[in-house]
This record gives C-alpha cells, structure tokens and sequence, in this order.
C-alpha cells in the first residue's frame, strides 16, 4: 500500500456500491455475478444502514473485501452474533494484510459468538486453523432414481448397486408455504442446531429469494411433525436434479425421509437428489437410502451448474463456536454456496 494514501476500515456504504463492482471487476473476474448486476448482492448483503461486507479503501478505490451474513439479515429476532463468512478477497497488487485488516475489524465490529463458512478456498485453510476454526470436509451423499436408467447429469458406473427403497406408511409429507409454516407448530425443530434458524429464515432467505425457486416440505409421522427439508430443483436441458440444501429438525428423524425423497423424485421425474452436510451423523442419512458418493467408485455428482461442470467438488466447511448447547450442522445452503453464479436467461 502507498503510504501516503488515506486508508479506511469499515462496512461498504450503500453508496459506494459501484466501487464495490469495480474491486470485484478488476480483483476476481469481470463475469462474477456481483461485478454484473446488485439484486443478488442486495438480497445477501444489504442491510438497512450498510452492506454486511467489511472493506479497507485507499482513496477512492477499494482494495479488500470481506462479506457476511449475520442469521438476523433473514430475520431480526435471531442473533447478530451468529454469522456466515462468505466473499473474501484483497487486491494482490497493494501489500500483504489487506485480507486481515477486513477480517480483524469484522471481528471487532460484531465479536461473534458464532462463525461458519461452506465451501472456503483452501489458500485459506491455514489461516483458519491459526484462527482456532474446526475445519473438514461435508459429507456429499445422493440419492439415485430408480425410476431412471439413463443419465444425463450424473455419471453412474454400471456396477453401481442402489439400495432397497425405504417404506413407511406411517409417513407423510406436505409442501408448505409462507401461510403454512405460520400455522405450524414448528418452534422445537429448531432446537437441534447451531445457528440458530427459525420459520422467518427459511421464508426470507428461501421462498422470498429473487432469482432461485426453493421447496420447503414438512415431513410428519403418524401426523407428528418431524423435520422441514428444503430443496431446489435445477433444470439442465432436459434432465431434472434436486439439492437438499437445507434440514431442520433432530437428527434422529432423518431416516423417516427416505420415502419422501423417493416419491419426490418419482414425481419430479428427476435424475437424483444430492445432500452435502456436517454434523448429521452417515449412519441415519444412509438409513433414509442415501449412498455417500466418497464411498462409490466411479460416481460422478456435480456440484457446478452455472456453468455446468460434470465433476465431483468436495466442499470444506470450517467453524468457530463459543456457544453451549445443541451441535453446529452445517449445509449447502448456508454461507453462500447455493447461489446464483450466473443470471437467469
């Protein structure tokens, strides 16, 4: 950094919107989404005073960013406290410890009692464990079709062996709106993890999202309500998948949801639902028919779409908790992992 040029530390200003797109343009890649357009930045980032998104400026120009996204942006009764990182980035042309002056002031702006991040860089891996974050890699685990022999999406190996259909007769599954989470006794599924969420998260940051369109299903036995499960269908030409991005609700009823997620994709006529998460133990998902794509030889579920990318991604999650109480579960919906790269056509 020149020395003689005036350096400021702190949140991006609503008006400084347009520099923000030039750091991104000129420091990451001039096809970003954030670079091209703001409704998708605005719905992460945007809060009533600043964005969530520290940032160090030289003069006129910003030369390091860090976004976030405390669990209060999706709705104002959840913790500040509690955040997900998502974009950080230094200009690599003005000194070292731009990225830490972001990332140090964050700290001191918010003092978080949580932090989580999906899909991190792994140039940042030993910076995390300096920072006493726990880091992995999530569990990938699919769900295949066996309503479908071919696929277009997927690369399945012939040898590959699916697993017996779970049957339940005493589960049932319902598609739910914003009016049916309100009437819906949902407030003890919420109790089962780190962060904190609540039906207010899942309709601001789901069913109210700009570009993406989401599925919120509830899920009862013997009409005693067990898990919400959140999905998103993707479209590629002419083949149809499903993401389980998001659950809520005890561990222990995820093995109720094997028949709901084979009639979801019998109905969908999808090719398969896949499912990256931490903190669910492989035992219960694998119960509810899921297969770990880490443990088949020769499985190919992609993880990219905007473009299209037919290769396997493992994607690490990393954390840092001075919270008591229920275990942190992460999944691909949370940070910002499951968003738009690219804007509708």
């Amino acid at each position: 950094m020149k020395s003689n040029q005036k350096i400021t530390i702190g949140l991006l200003a609503h008006q400084d919107l347009k520099l923000f797109q030039k750091f991104i343009n000129d420091h990451m890649s001039s096809e970003h989404i954030f670079a091209i357009e703001s409704s998708v930045f605005d719905w992460q980032h945007k809060g009533r005073d600043a964005y969530y998104c520290m940032t160090v400026k030289q003069e006129d120009e910003i030369i390091g960013a860090h976004g976030f996204m405390p669990m209060s942006h999706f709705d104002s009764e959840l913790p500040d406290s509690q955040i997900f990182l998502a974009l950080w980035k230094a200009a690599e042309d003005r000194g070292i410890g731009i990225g830490f002056l972001c990332y140090r002031n964050l700290l001191k702006a918010w003092k978080p009692e949580f932090m989580g991040s999906v899909g991190m860089n792994e140039r940042t891996y030993d910076f995390h464990r300096w920072q006493g974050f726990e880091l992995g890699m999530m569990d990938h685990h699919v769900v295949l079709s066996p309503h479908i022999n071919t696929f277009e999406v997927a690369s399945v190996p012939a040898t590959f062996e699916r697993p017996a259909i779970p049957c339940s007769l005493s589960i049932s599954v319902e598609r739910v709106l914003e009016g049916d989470l309100k009437r819906m006794e949902t407030e003890a599924l919420y109790d089962h993890q780190l962060p904190l969420k609540s039906d207010r998260y899942l309709i601001n940051r789901y069913l109210k999202h700009p570009i993406y369109q989401y599925e919120v299903y509830a899920v009862s036995k013997e009409n005693d309500l067990q898990a919400l499960c959140v999905v998103r269908p993707i479209q590629l030409e002419n083949s149809t998948v499903l993401r389980f991005v998001d659950y809520i609700g005890p561990n222990e009823a995820f093995p109720y949801l094997g028949k709901f997620v084979f009639d979801l994709l019998r109905c969908s006529k999808a090719e398969y639902l896949d499912f990256y998460s931490f903190g669910i133990p492989a035992s219960l998902i694998q119960q509810a028919g899921f297969v770990s794509r880490h443990g088949a030889d020769n499985l190919i579920v992609p993880n990219y779409f905007e473009p299209f990318v037919r290769k396997n991604v493992d994607l690490a999650y990393a954390y840092k908790s001075s919270l008591t109480g229920p275990p942190v579960r992460l999944f691909k919906a949370d940070s910002d992992q499951d968003r738009p790269a690219l804007l509708p056509q």
